[in-house]
């Protein structure tokens, strides 16, 4: 299947506002989609990629985890935009990369707070095992 690209005849074919945003962008930041409906058979979204992906993750927190994007903001607050465990402040904005992740009990499905990448992964790494931790923390203390 070919890459679709907005013809230069296309009312937005130098950029247009995004409804979310308000900002002006580049045709290149909105996605695009076959529509036999419109006279060029290419339609553009009227939210950005980045506004796509924030109305997105908003949805994926709330289904995954149960809480909502300002529940997740108050958390953000509390933790006074650092990691949970290391404490390292990080940008958090959910359009970059930089976010915060919402860390929960894979038995119970509670959340107990926003951990960075790597501190997530390495409690992924352990199984959320405190026995299995413990063990490493006094493996690493006879390592000194």
């Amino acid at each position: 299947m070919s890459k679709l690209k907005l013809p230069k005849e296309h009312p937005y074919y130098n950029g247009r506002t995004c409804t979310a945003c308000g900002e002006f962008k580049s045709s290149k930041e909105y996605s695009l989609e076959r529509d036999s409906r419109t006279l060029t058979g290419v339609a553009m979204r009227s939210k950005c990629k980045s506004c796509n992906e924030f109305v997105k993750y908003k949805s994926f927190i709330k289904r995954r985890y149960g809480i909502t994007y300002e529940e997740y903001e108050s958390l953000l607050e509390e933790q006074n935009f650092c990691c949970a465990i290391c404490k390292e402040k990080h940008s958090n904005s959910v359009r970059t990369s930089g976010k915060l992740f919402v860390d929960h009990c894979h038995s119970t499905g509670k959340v107990r707070g926003l951990l960075c990448s790597r501190c997530n992964h390495g409690l992924g790494q352990f199984d959320d095992d405190t026995d299995k931790l413990t063990e490493a923390i006094k493996y690493l203390r006879k390592g000194n």
